[in-house]
Order: C-alpha cells, then structure tokens, then sequence
C-alpha cells in the first residue's frame, strides 16, 4: 500500500534506508556510514514496521497523519530553514548524498523536489533559442566533426550504420513524416522559437543524401 511506502521511506531515509548508503562525490562520510547499515537487520525491522502498519491502530493513525497537508508543510518549512539547507549542502560534500534522500520522502508526500547547490539554475533563461545557443557553447563542435570523419574512415560499424541512415529505408520514413501534418505544424513551432531547422535539413541532405519535402 501507499502509505506503507511513505513511512518506509520516511523511517529509513537515514542511513538505514538501505543495502547502500547513498554516494556523492568522493563518497567519503557514505562509506563510513555504510559500515553502521551493515550491522542492522534491515530486512527484520522493515518486516516488523509492515507488520505495525497493517495490524497496530496507533501505527495506522501516524501514517495517517503523516499523508496529511500538515505533516507535508512541516517538511516543506524544515527545508526552507537556511540552516537546513546548509546541513543537507555539507552532508553533500561529505560524499552523503543527503539530496537524494530527502527527495525519497518528497516524491512519496508530492513535495517539489530539492537540488544540490551544483544543479541549481543560475543564468537568467532565454527561451528555447537561448537554450540552444548556450549548448552549443558547450559543445567542442570541431572535436565532434573530427571524431565522425575518423569513425567513417576506421568503424565499419560505424559506416555501414551511416550508411543506412542514408537508405531507401530511411528515406520512406522521412517521405511518410514529411507529409504529417501534425509533424510539420510541430516543426513550423520550432522554427518561430528560433530552432535552426536548415542545419538538420542540410546535415539530411548533403550528408545522407536524403531528400527532405517537409514545409521547413
């Protein structure tokens, strides 16, 4: 049942709520609390808590209470606290991956779910055009060119694959999703969010030597 998983979770979001302590990083504090999991007889005492939660009244009334929007706005205040969120930020860097176990009980009480510092968006965000300028700023394009010409030449795997992305099967795909017109209303969107859709298209065309009837 449901519930039953919330307070599994909850009850066993420490160390003890699992074979392997969560990681991050180089692991250090998880390992050292692994050494404590090792020793507890987790498979007994999960059993005892179902038995509790299926048969005890008082058990049955705490799980109740911990679905409750109440219980779920203490979670959620505890996070906000500055200082818990400094706690959580040097378990972390500890090698404890502490966000991930907050983020069982979240997922199991419909919480927003946390995000290590690292993983926190800083940039201001641009749209969809914004979004793909900066991948691109990310990507080493020379370097990925380089490595396909090379595969060509070395990879017969990777040849023959190339190859028949420019077969007459792939070309009946394309034909066939061409003329969809859900598909090309979809690729006009992309078009008006700044998506440069004549890189595919060229790549598809001069490359594969596909040939491309889509109305973009």
């Amino acid at each position: 049942m449901k519930f039953v998983a919330i307070l599994a979770v909850l009850a066993f979001a420490s160390p003890l709520n699992a074979y392997t302590v969560p990681r991050t990083g180089n692991g250090a504090l998880a390992d050292q609390l692994q050494d404590f999991v090792n020793i507890v007889p987790y498979d007994d005492m999960v059993a005892l808590l179902h038995e509790y939660v299926q048969h005890d009244p008082e058990m049955q009334q705490l799980v109740s209470y911990l679905q409750t929007n109440e219980f779920r706005n203490l979670v959620s205040g505890l996070e906000h606290i500055p200082q818990f969120v400094e706690l959580l930020n040097n378990l972390q860097r500890a090698g404890l991956d502490a966000y991930f176990m907050m983020n069982q009980i979240n997922d199991y009480l419909h919480l927003g779910r946390l995000s290590p510092p690292g993983f926190r968006l800083t940039r201001t965000t641009r749209g969809i055009r914004g979004f793909l300028d900066q991948i691109e700023a990310m990507l080493p394009v020379k370097q990925l060119e380089a490595l396909y010409r090379e595969k060509l030449n070395s990879s017969t795997v990777f040849a023959q694959f190339i190859r028949f992305l420019g077969s007459p099967t792939t070309q009946t795909i394309v034909d066939t999703m061409c003329a969809n017109t859900v598909l090309n209303n979809f690729l006009l969107k992309l078009k008006g969010y700044g998506v440069r859709l004549e890189v595919a298209r060229e790549f598809l065309q001069n490359e594969l030597g596909l040939h491309v009837s889509c109305v973009v």
